[in-house]
């Protein structure tokens, strides 16, 4: 009897571990001039801890679903890899405007190799692989999201600025690319 009490227990204990854990979540969408273009719900990783797990070791990721990633809130850089990631993603690398600037499709699961940017993303956000064709995002598209837009104007915290790009932008992505090697991300056309 006792041993099964310290099971329950032990049990219990690890489901309100587990259950605190679970990050805040937000509805966003990604449109263009002519409208929207998908709809998400995103788990918000906004702490150093939540950003270093990430999407590490899920089996799979609900359709229309994803993370985002806060950089600017703890001035992170904005480096990704896949290291313990099952699932392959896009990665959507947004300005402090929203817009998306970069993108990296179809990042190989399990990868140590480094995604990095032309220049530092104010936030990242991962879907699924492939989610970025199938919906025809774009860069120039724009994140929209209340929890982006209210981090965006607080005062009280630090934004991570862009540094000047001194090669053209498609020229430092091949560079970044080829670093990478994997194909360069979608043209700026």
């Amino acid at each position: 009897m006792r041993k099964l009490l310290a099971a329950t227990v032990i049990v219990l204990a690890l489901a309100a571990c587990w259950k605190s854990e679970s990050l805040k979540s937000e509805k966003l969408s990604i449109a263009d001039a002519d409208g929207t273009k998908a709809e998400y719900k995103v788990e918000l990783a906004q702490t150093e801890k939540e950003m270093s797990k990430g999407l590490m070791f899920r089996e799979s990721l609900k359709n229309n679903a994803g993370m985002l990633f806060a950089l600017w809130k703890v001035g992170e850089e904005s480096a990704m890899w896949m290291k313990n990631t099952k699932i392959s993603l896009d990665m959507l690398f947004i300005d402090k405007d929203g817009m998306i600037y970069w993108i990296y499709e179809n990042a190989e699961p399990n990868s140590t190799k480094l995604i990095i940017p032309p220049y530092p993303a104010y936030a990242v956000l991962e879907i699924n692989g492939g989610e970025t064709q199938k919906h025809g995002i774009k860069l120039g598209d724009v994140v929209k999201c209340s929890w982006f837009e209210t981090a965006a104007v607080a005062e009280d915290q630090p934004v991570v600025e862009a540094e000047a790009v001194e090669a053209p932008v498609e020229e430092t992505v091949e560079k970044v690319a080829d670093e990478a090697e994997k194909p360069a991300p979608k043209s700026l056309d």
